[in-house]
């Protein structure tokens, strides 16, 4: 058997029976975020280099693809 403690909503201490992720009662976010930008900043995700990003029409998008797939 699995005990399962019920949070209470952060901002009016309302119970989160279901676990909703917004309060049922004031419509604000029943708890705090545990994760936030920076902390995807520090992680290895976000360090990566290796991500190039360009500017293609979908016309050169598509005869690329083509190619590499060995369509073209």
């Amino acid at each position: 058997m699995r005990i399962v403690k019920i949070k209470n909503c952060v901002h009016c201490e309302t119970p989160n029976k279901g676990g909703w992720f917004y309060c049922k009662s004031c419509g604000k976010k029943a708890s705090v975020s545990p994760f936030t930008t920076n902390l995807y900043m520090i992680s290895d995700m976000g360090k990566r280099t290796d991500v190039e990003v360009s500017e293609q029409s979908i016309d050169q998008n598509m005869s690329e693809m083509r190619r590499r797939i060995g369509y073209a």
